[in-house]
């Protein structure tokens, strides 16, 4: 516990996520650090910072498997212009102004730099609007910053709810690969025979027909169907991209967690999709181990991160290939 998991899922969301460039305040909204309505970028991005350290940039930087290397740099500089709307007492009491500063340096291409502040929306005013500046060798232009692959955050704070839900399912419905969801779901539920979207309560949530005389909420059909439902929907929605999930084993009962995995591989397969996820469970380990050694390829990776002398993460990378640890030894390793 308190290595830095979920630290590390979201250094690699924001890398890979620029052309979304609210994420960095998304972040804390996500941990539940701050509030919509609040117009401060340092109070809402300090926790960002190790320590809170804002005089000090954050740096995330990566190797690709051609040897490519990418790098984002974080910073709290002071705001180039005035704020003409109400801070918070906090802010009001500082000498400077400060804005989140993103730098992206990416082999073979040029610098990348672009300034983001809050201001209020202009139609609901409790509400933020994010504001970018976009900077280019020194000089401010229009430019469209790069389109990276679709990545999704599934944080262990928030869920997801079930009217998104139901807006992702109503997208592949649309298109006519709802069936591909409702086999994977199958893994779990054979008795599902589909999925549709009806209005509850005023708001559109997801049904299922495992036989009964109505259709059942996916969400009341237990054993964690609901959030299984949640990380299916989200790698199939994020072809070719990353899915990050912090505690991946949340809301799922460790009866059914090698489905569960058996599902999740189906799913990244399928849509060409990457997963990283984070547990505190040996369990989940286990089935995750158990499920990719029964399947046709084994496409999982385990990694242990531990703390060294309240200071420094190192990372232990641990290959397992097909069946070649049991899993007393995994727990032992886990």
């Amino acid at each position: 516990n308190n290595v830095g998991k979920t630290a590390l899922l979201e250094a690699i969301f924001l890398l890979k996520s620029l052309n979304a460039y609210e994420i960095p305040f998304q972040l804390n909204f996500n941990r539940g650090v701050f509030q919509q309505q609040n117009f401060d970028v340092e109070e809402v991005c300090e926790w960002l910072f190790y320590n809170k350290q804002v005089s000090k940039a954050i740096k995330i930087k990566i190797v690709d498997e051609n040897n490519e290397e990418s790098e984002l740099i974080l910073s709290l500089n002071k705001a180039l212009s005035p704020r003409l709307f109400p801070l918070s007492p906090r802010a009001n009491s500082r000498k400077t102004i400060k804005d989140l500063k993103l730098e992206f340096k990416k082999t073979g291409q040029k610098l990348l730099e672009f300034t983001t502040f809050l201001t209020p929306d202009q139609e609901e005013r409790k509400r933020m609007r994010i504001e970018i500046e976009i900077q280019q060798d020194e000089v401010q232009e229009a430019r469209e910053i790069e389109v990276f692959p679709p990545s999704i955050f599934l944080s262990s704070y928030l869920r997801v709810s079930p009217t998104e839900d139901a807006e992702i399912f109503s997208q592949f419905e649309a298109i006519n690969k709802q069936n591909e969801i409702i086999e994977i779901l199958k893994i779990i539920e054979p008795r599902l025979k589909r999925l549709a979207v009806l209005v509850t309560g005023g708001a559109p949530m997801i049904h299922g027909d495992i036989g009964a005389d109505y259709l059942i909420p996916v969400s009341l059909m237990g054993e964690g169907m609901g959030r299984l439902l949640s990380i299916i929907l989200s790698i199939m929605n994020a072809q070719e991209g990353i899915v990050l999930i912090d505690e991946i084993e949340n809301g799922i009962h460790h009866s059914i967690m090698e489905k569960v995995w058996q599902s999740i591989a189906v799913a990244t397969r399928k849509s060409k999709t990457q997963l990283f996820a984070t547990t505190h469970s040996y369990e989940c380990i286990r089935a995750a181990h158990k499920a990719f050694s029964n399947s046709e390829l084994y496409d999982f990776r385990y990694f242990r991160l531990e703390r060294e002398k309240e200071t420094n993460i190192i990372k232990v990378s641990i290959q397992l290939a097909r069946c070649q640890l049991s899993a007393t030894r995994l727990s032992h390793i886990g």
